[in-house]
C-alpha cells in the first residue's frame, strides 16, 4: 500500500516517497519527489512555543484535494536530538519531509517546525531539557487544534528518537491527544542508552568486544561526574581533570576537551542521563504504535522493546513492533551503523509507511467524528 491511511481515497506509490542520496543530484531529485507526491498545499506558519521568548517557524501542510473548507487530521511530527530542522535533516536524508508527503497523500494536515533555536525558529537551545522541547511540540498541537482547518479531535503526534520521549510527556498530562506513533523512541534512562551507544560505538569503529566495554567504562565513569551532587564548578572542574587524562591516552586535542567538556555538562545531557521514560508511558491511554528498527545502532530494541512492552501492558490500544530491515532512520539499511547514513541511497522503507498505514486505518475506525461533535 505504501500510503499512511486508505480512507482518504488518494494512494502514494513506493518510488515517490524513496530515492534519497547526498549528491546535488540524487537531493533534487528526493526533494523533487515529495514536492510532487501529492498536490498540497502549504502554509509557513510561526506559533509561540513555551514561553513568549520561543518563537517556533514551521510549514503547516495539508492536501490539495481536500476544500480548505473542510477540517482534516493532522499530526505533529517532532524531532530527535540535537539542532534538527523542520525535515529532520541528517546526512541528506530528510525522513520528516518524507514522512509529511505520506500523510499529506492520505488526507492529513502535517505541522513539522524548526527546533527552538534552529533555522528560523527564535529562542535559544542553551539550558533546554527534554520538559523544555515537550513544551515546544505540545504548544505546537494545541496550535493546530486552534484552526479552524483542522478536525481538533484527530490531532495526533508522531515522535521520533528522543521526540518518542516527548510525545507520551504531552499525552500523559493531556487526555485530547488522538494517537500517538513513536518511532525508536528511548525506553529506559538516559544512562543506560549512553552506555549502550558508546559500546555500540566502538564495536562499529572496529573495537573488540572487551575494548567496547572499557569504552563504555570509561564513559559511565564520565557520568558519574556529571551526575555528582556537587556545585556546577566542582563538576566541571572535576569533568575537565578526567578528560585531560582520557585526552593523554588518546591523543584527542584541547578544542576535543573542550567540546566534550560543554556537552556532556550541559543541562540537556544531565537531565536525559536521569530522565526515565517508563513513567509518562505508563500513564499513556491513547492508541499507540512503538515501532523501533532492528539494525538501529543508537537505540536498540534489544535494550528498549521489553521495557516499552511493560510500561504499555496497562493500554489496550497499545501496540509494540521491531520492523526488519531498517536503521534509526527507518532506512533501508544492510548494517545500521551511523557511518553508513551517508551511504544509503533509499528513503523511508515501504515496511514503515505499510505498518503505519494499517494500524492508522485501524484506529480512525474507532474515533469520533467532529461533525457529530459540532
Amino acid at each position: 500500500m505504501n500510503v499512511i491511511g486508505k480512507r482518504a481515497g488518494r494512494w502514494i506509490s513506493t518510488a515517490a516517497l524513496l530515492a534519497v542520496a547526498i549528491s546535488t543530484t540524487v537531493r533534487a531529485e528526493y526533494d523533487e519527489a515529495a514536492r510532487t507526491a501529492t498536490a498540497r498545499l502549504s502554509e509557513e506558519v510561526r506559533f509561540r512555543g513555551a514561553n513568549a521568548q520561543v518563537m517556533l517557524a514551521g510549514t503547516l501542510s495539508r492536501p490539495a484535494y481536500i476544500a480548505r473548507d473542510m477540517p482534516v487530521p493532522a499530526v505533529v511530527l517532532i524531532h530527535g536530538s540535537g539542532p534538527n530542522d523542520r525535515d529532520e535533516t541528517l546526512y541528506g536524508h530528510k525522513p520528516f519531509l518524507m514522512l509529511a508527503a505520506a500523510f499529506e497523500a492520505a488526507g492529513y494536515a502535517v505541522l513539522r517546525y524548526d527546533k527552538r533555536g534552529v533555522g528560523e525558529s527564535g529562542g535559544s537551545r542553551q539550558g533546554a531539557t527534554v520538559v523544555d522541547f515537550a513544551a515546544d511540540a505540545e504548544a505546537a498541537f494545541v496550535y493546530l487544534k486552534r484552526r479552524h482547518d483542522i478536525d481538533p479531535l484527530r490531532v495526533g503526534l508522531l515522535g521520533h528518537s528522543e521526540g518518542g520521549m516527548v510525545a507520551p510527556m504531552i499525552a500523559a498530562r493531556r487526555n485530547d491527544v488522538a494517537w500517538l506513533v513513536l518511532l525508536a523512541p528511548p525506553t529506559v534512562n538516559g544512562r543506560e542508552i549512553s552506555r549502550y551507544q558508546n559500546n555500540q560505538g566502538a564495536l562499529d569503529r572496529g573495537a573488540s568486544e572487551p575494548e567496547a566495554e572499557a569504552a563504555a567504562d570509561e564513559a559511565s565513569r564520565l557520568f558519574d561526574i556529571v551526575m555528582a551532587d556537587q556545585l556546577a564548578a566542582q563538576r566541571d572542574e572535576r569533568l575537565l581533570a578526567a578528560l585531560h587524562a582520557l585526552a593523554a591516552r588518546r591523543r584527542m586535542s584541547e578544542a576535543v576537551v573542550q567540546a566534550q567538556r560543554e556537552s556532556l555538562s550541559s543541562d540537556w545531557f544531565r537531565h536525559i542521563l536521569a530522565y526515565d521514560p517508563a513513567p509518562a508511558l505508563r500513564q499513556v491511554h491513547t492508541p499507540t504504535l512503538v515501532l523501533f528498527a532492528a539494525l538501529d545502532h543508537q537505540i536498540a530494541p534489544s535494550q528498549n522493546e521489553a521495557p516499552a512492552r511493560a510500561a504499555l501492558e496497562h493500554n489496550p490500544a497499545a501496540e509494540v513492533r521491531v520492523l526488519p530491515g531498517v536503521n534509526h532512520l527507518f532506512l533501508r539499511s544492510n548494517w545500521g551503523a551511523v557511518a553508513e547514513y551517508p551511504r544509503i541511497a533509499t528513503g523511508l522503507a515501504p515496511v514503515l509507511l505499510d505498518t503505519l498505514a494499517d494500524w492508522l486505518d485501524r484506529v480512525e475506525d474507532r474515533l469520533p467524528t467532529y461533525t457529530a461533535q459540532r
